[in-house]
């Protein structure tokens, strides 16, 4: 198994206005595309890639997280996401198959606030893609993901 490591670009991070965080409870929204998985060269079946989408500030909080796979992920037999940090792939949301489109949210829950993250370090913000069963990250023809946070600076609170 090889483990590949990519940063999303820039153009598809997205700090929500007021009126749309108002409106969604989310602060932030990240587009990967499966161009971005598929060019990390990860070519075996069991290959992880890590998309690293952003950084958290020193002291933080996540209290809403969200995945949109608005097109189902293609070219592989079994791919998940997982949404979290660098220490904990896993803590927003928990590993869940993209080959399907639709709404994934908090450790696959359908309570888009059932849990939360937090730490008093700042901390690296990661997707994990896991291909399993057959095809392999390189070979994806389709799919998009939009992943919704509502990360918060609690150095800010009053």
């Amino acid at each position: 198994m090889a483990s590949q490591t990519i940063t999303i670009n820039d153009d598809r991070v997205s700090p929500l206005s007021v009126q749309e965080e108002a409106g969604t409870g989310f602060s932030h929204k990240f587009t990967v595309l499966y161009q971005d998985i598929a060019l990390a060269a990860a070519s075996g079946t069991t290959d992880t890639v890590t998309v690293t989408i952003g950084s958290t500030p020193a002291k933080w909080y996540v209290n809403r997280a969200l995945a949109n796979v608005r097109t189902a992920f293609a070219g592989s037999g079994g791919l998940t996401l997982a949404v979290g940090t660098s220490a904990n792939t896993g803590a927003m949301i928990a590993a869940t198959s993209v080959l399907s489109a639709g709404v994934i949210n908090l450790a696959g829950s359908v309570v888009a606030n059932a849990g939360q993250s937090t730490s008093t370090s700042a901390a690296t913000l990661q997707l994990l893609f896991t291909n399993s069963v057959s095809g392999s990250p390189s070979a994806l023809t389709a799919g998009a993901v939009d992943v919704y946070l509502a990360l918060q600076d609690a150095a800010q609170l009053p």
